[in-house]
C-alpha cells in the first residue's frame, strides 16, 4: 500500500463497541472523518479531519461536507476505500464512495435499506415474504391499520437503528401510545425519513441475523447470529450468540431468500446484517442493514469463527479479494446488563474471571453518576456486559448463564421511576 494511501473511515461510534474494529484495521493507514477531536482513536489512525457539521440531518448536507473534506485529502493522498460502521452515515458514505469511483453499497441501495418503508415495498414487489405492513402518518391512521391487521402489531420508526422506538402493541387501547413512542424516538434520533411510523403484523418465532459479505451483488454468508431481547413491549437486543457450525448456514431456502432480497434492494458491495424471523411458515425478513453488525457482534463472531468483520469490510471497500476462511470453530456470546428502573447509576458488579474459565471480557457501559432512562423516555439503560467463548454451544450457554448470574446493577431510583 502506498505511503500516501488511506482507508477513509467516517465516524467511529462508542469506544466500547468500536475500538476492537479500529484495532483490527490498525495495520492499514486510516484517515478518520469525525465530528469531534479524536481521543482513543488516535492509537489507530494516521490522520483525521474534524467536520463539526458531520451529524447534519440531511444526507445532501452530510455529503457536501464530506466531499469538501475528501477533496482536501485527495489533493495530497489517495483514498483506497470509504467505510463507515455507523447507520447514520451509511447513505452519505456510499454516495461519497460513488463520487470517488470506489466500491460501495451505492447510495440508492443504502437508502433502500435505511428507509424501512422502501425496504418493505421493494421486497414485497419482488415476492419475498414480508409481514403485512402500512405506513401511518397519524395515531388515527395507526388505529385503523391495527384494526385491519388484528393485534398484536409492531410499531416502528421509519429510519432508525438499534430498535429505538420499536414497540409491540397488544390492543386498540394502546395503539395511540405505541405510535407516540415510535414518533418520539424518531425525533430523538433525528429521523429524516418523514414523520409517522410503520405498522407491521407481528410474527411469532425466534429472530436471527445472517451476517454476510456481498461482492458484485453475490451473497456469501459468514455466520448466524442468534438474538435475545429485553422485556416487551420493546425490542432492545440484550445479547447475541454465534456458533461457527450453526446449521442454518446450510439452509438453502434461507440463503436464496436473502440473495433475492439483496438483488431487489440493489446491494452490490457491502457487509450486511439481515434480520430474519423464523416462523412456522418459513423465514421472513425483518430488516436488511447494509453495514457491519453493531453491538459486540463483530467481536463475538471473530471469537467463534475467526472471521474479522472489520477486515472483511475494509477488503470490500477497497475492492480487494475477500478472505472468508474460517480459522476457528467454537461458540461465543455476549449479554448486556440492563437497568430495571430509571435513576442514577452507581455501579455494576462483574463476574470474577478466575471463576469463569470461558469469560473473555466484561465491563461497564455507564460512568458512576450517569442518569439512567428506560424506554420510552430514553435509551440509556445499558449498564455493563460480559463476553464468553467456549468449545461447544452447550458450554457457551452454561458459561454465559453463570457469568450473568454474577452481574448486579446498583441504581438510586429517581422519584418517578417505574419498576
Amino acid at each position: 500500500m502506498s505511503a500516501e494511501s488511506y482507508l477513509l473511515i467516517i465516524g467511529s461510534g462508542p469506544r466500547e463497541y468500536r475500538e476492537e474494529l479500529f484495532r483490527s484495521l490498525s495495520g492499514r493507514r486510516l484517515w478518520l472523518f469525525t465530528d469531534r477531536t479524536p481521543t482513543w482513536q488516535l492509537d489507530y489512525i494516521a490522520g483525521h479531519t474534524v467536520i463539526p457539521q458531520l451529524n447534519a440531518a440531511r444526507v445532501s448536507a452530510k455529503v457536501a461536507f464530506l466531499s469538501e473534506a475528501a477533496s482536501r485529502l485527495t489533493a495530497s493522498a489517495a483514498v483506497e476505500g470509504v467505510l463507515t460502521f455507523e447507520e447514520m452515515f451509511l447513505s452519505a458514505a456510499s454516495q461519497l464512495a460513488d463520487e470517488l469511483g470506489l466500491p460501495s453499497l451505492s447510495y440508492g441501495a443504502a437508502e433502500n435499506c435505511r428507509d424501512k418503508q422502501r425496504t418493505r415495498e421493494l421486497l414485497t414487489a419482488a415476492g419475498i415474504r414480508q409481514p403485512s405492513f402500512r405506513f401511518a402518518r397519524s395515531a388515527e391512521e395507526a388505529s385503523a391499520i391495527g384494526a385491519e391487521f388484528g393485534y398484536p402489531v409492531v410499531v416502528k420508526p421509519r429510519g432508525l437503528a438499534g430498535s429505538m422506538g420499536v414497540n409491540l402493541v397488544h390492543s386498540a387501547a394502546d395503539i395511540e401510545e405505541g405510535f407516540r413512542i415510535a414518533t418520539s424516538a424518531a425525533r430523538i434520533g433525528a429521523q429524516r425519513h418523514g414523520g409517522g411510523a410503520l405498522i407491521e403484523q407481528y410474527l411469532e418465532g425466534p429472530e436471527i441475523a445472517v451476517d454476510s459479505v456481498v461482492v458484485d451483488g453475490r451473497l456469501e454468508p459468514l455466520y448466524i447470529v442468534r438474538k435475545r431481547f429485553g422485556p416487551k413491549p420493546f425490542f432492545e437486543e440484550s445479547g447475541q450468540t454465534v456458533n461457527a457450525d450453526d446449521p442454518l448456514l446450510l439452509d438453502a431456502e434461507l440463503m436464496a431468500m436473502i440473495q433475492a432480497a439483496f438483488t431487489a434492494l440493489g446491494l452490490r458491495n457491502a457487509m450486511t446484517h439481515t434480520e430474519v424471523k423464523l416462523t412456522a411458515a418459513g423465514p421472513v425478513i425483518v430488516e436488511v442493514n447494509g453495514r457491519l453488525a453493531g453491538d459486540f457482534v463483530p467481536h463475538v463472531a471473530k471469537l467463534a469463527t475467526g472471521l474479522d468483520g472489520a477486515i472483511l469490510a475494509a477488503q470490500v471497500a477497497c475492492g480487494e479479494p475477500v478472505d472468508t476462511a474460517r480459522r476457528v470453530r467454537r461458540s461465543a456470546a455476549h449479554q448486556i446488563a440492563y437497568a430495571d428502573r430509571g435513576g442514577r447509576f452507581n455501579y455494576i458488579s462483574l463476574p470474577d474471571a478466575g471463576s469463569h474459565p470461558y469469560l473473555v471480557a466484561s465491563g461497564t457501559l455507564l460512568a458512576p453518576g450517569a442518569t439512567v432512562t428506560l424506554p420510552p423516555d430514553g435509551y440509556m439503560a445499558r449498564c455493563g456486559y460480559v463476553i464468553v467463548a467456549a468449545p461447544s454451544a452447550d458450554e457457551c450457554d452454561a458459561s454465559l448463564a453463570a457469568a450473568v448470574r454474577d452481574m448486579s446493577v446498583d441504581i438510586t431510583p429517581s422519584r418517578d421511576a417505574t419498576l
